[in-house]
């Protein structure tokens, strides 16, 4: 129940279900609800709201929202990020099940329509294919907020014929579909990095509240409760 007084963290965010999914009280996602632990026992209320990633971005760095959820440090290097991350992923390749190709760098790319989404960062190699690219090769995507869920439909109607994305949020997002037989993971690209929640390096609160974060993390984690939040998602202690 909100406190009447209570001070608010403004976190935005695309749908990156399991971590993040529909704002709401029965599943918000697994990043969400840390989150809401952590700083209810701090005195805060936390609000996270549905937004474009690129504009998540933009609204943190302007100051406008407190942080965004589901960060790569590469997403936005200038923000403020807790010691602690919460997920370490790496992007993978998907494709139809009927499809033979695999990932062998990016001379395997010039021959498919890859689905990447607008605002997100694929690190080095693949950050300077897309920029040079134009959409004869590569289809940007960009929903409102549902940007994973536009392109898993594309790449099932075969308007693309790979999609770039974590494991766990392409296959939550495929079967919240409907879709998750059709499809197959072909490999992937680079090192798995860490994911944050990482604040709007605008607002002077920012790196007390990437500590307080850091440390409610740390207690989770001792405690066992972060483990029961995991298992509600279907996923697993990273660090363990």
């Amino acid at each position: 129940m909100p406190r009447a007084h209570a001070e608010q963290i403004l976190i935005a965010a695309d749908r990156w279900c399991p971590f993040n999914c529909e704002p709401g009280p029965e599943l918000p996602g697994f990043m969400v609800e840390v989150a809401q632990r952590v700083f209810a026992k701090q005195g805060y209320d936390v609000k996270y709201i549905e937004m474009n990633w690129s504009r998540a971005i933009q609204e943190a760095r302007k100051g406008n929202v407190n942080a965004i959820m589901g960060g790569f440090k590469s997403d936005a290097p200038d923000f403020v990020y807790p010691e602690e991350e919460l997920a370490v992923l790496g992007n993978a390749f998907f494709v139809r099940k009927e499809s033979d190709w695999t990932y062998e760098g990016l001379e395997s790319l010039k021959n498919v329509q890859l689905g990447a989404i607008l605002g997100y960062d694929y690190g080095d190699e693949l950050r300077g294919y897309i920029q040079e690219s134009n959409a004869d090769s590569v289809t940007m995507l960009n929903g409102d907020y549902h940007s994973l869920s536009q392109g898993i439909k594309l790449l099932n109607k075969r308007r693309i014929d790979v999609i770039i994305e974590v494991e766990p949020v392409f296959w939550y997002t495929a079967d919240q579909l409907g879709l998750s037989d059709q499809f197959k993971f072909t490999g992937k690209m680079v090192q798995p990095e860490k994911a944050y929640i990482a604040f709007s390096p605008a607002l002077k609160k920012s790196t007390q509240h990437a500590d307080l974060l850091s440390d409610g993390i740390r207690k989770l984690r001792a405690s066992g409760e972060l483990l029961t939040i995991l298992a509600k998602y279907g996923l697993k202690d990273w660090k363990k």
